[in-house]
């Protein structure tokens, strides 16, 4: 056993010297390269990329004001000769839709078909149409995924406003500080044309009034703060407009 290990270490010394000999030697004044693997070239890309990270490093950081009105969304912009009053509004679940308001007669034209009057004041409301109000279901369906307040409508939120309808207060209560004003008339039961929430507007009193006299037909104007709100449930839209702080008059 012993003697066959021997050989083997003996053929394998053979091949070593061997191999060592027939090894071309480098030419005179060639250098011996190092074993060591060269390094990677760099990627076409790499240049541009230290110099983005060099100059991002020498630039100086941004104020905080800076830095938030990086991220603040880019203000909407009227159609050609409108006016801009109403594309700043945020409106829950919704965007705004630009329009074409214009100023005509002391009132606003609005996509050349809506007048309304006013200032959107205390002294001068906004005097509202149903059907203005009616026309949001243009462009804002919910259950169709369609999510934009045109801009005629978004002009109104928080505006002090002016609009005379059906009234219909809770039923059950002999003073209420909060009604319906609607389109059409309705009993809040069984006689009318129950509302949509295009043309319905829930309203908060700024104080309660008599509902003593129930089961009649009541019509007035309101006064109030306009508020656009929508109300999705299950992507089905119940409520769109609120009135705050309102006042009733139902002396017509």
């Amino acid at each position: 056993m012993r003697a066959l290990w021997l050989l083997i270490a003996l053929l394998v010394a053979g091949a070593i010297i061997i191999w060592w000999r027939s090894a071309p030697e480098p030419p005179a004044g060639e250098a011996i390269i190092d074993s060591a693997p060269a390094p990677r070239a760099a990627s076409p890309t790499a240049a541009p990329r230290a110099a983005a990270v060099d100059a991002s490093a020498a630039a100086p950081a941004p104020a905080a004001g800076q830095a938030a009105s990086a991220n603040a969304p880019v203000p909407l912009a009227p159609l050609s000769g409108g006016l801009a009053i109403g594309l700043d509004k945020q409106v829950k679940g919704a965007t705004v839709r630009p329009g074409r308001l214009v100023q005509k007669d002391g009132a606003i034209l609005a996509d050349g078909k809506y007048t309304i009057k006013g200032d959107g004041t205390a002294e001068r409301p906004y005097e509202l149409s149903w059907e203005l109000l009616m026309s949001a279901a243009d462009t804002f369906i919910p259950r169709l995924g369609e999510k934009q307040i045109p801009q005629r409508i978004a002009m109104l939120d928080g505006a002090h406003v002016r609009i005379s309808g059906y009234i219909a207060f809770p039923l059950i209560v002999t003073e209420a500080s909060e009604c319906l004003v609607m389109l059409n008339q309705w009993d809040g039961c069984c006689i009318g044309v129950p509302p949509s929430p295009y043309d319905a507007i829930e309203v908060k009193l700024a104080a309660p009034t008599d509902n003593s006299r129930r089961h009649i037909v009541r019509v007035g104007t309101l006064e109030g703060v306009f508020r656009i709100d929508p109300y999705v449930v299950e992507k089905w839209l119940v409520g769109l407009y609120l009135l705050e702080n309102a006042t009733l008059d139902t002396e017509l």
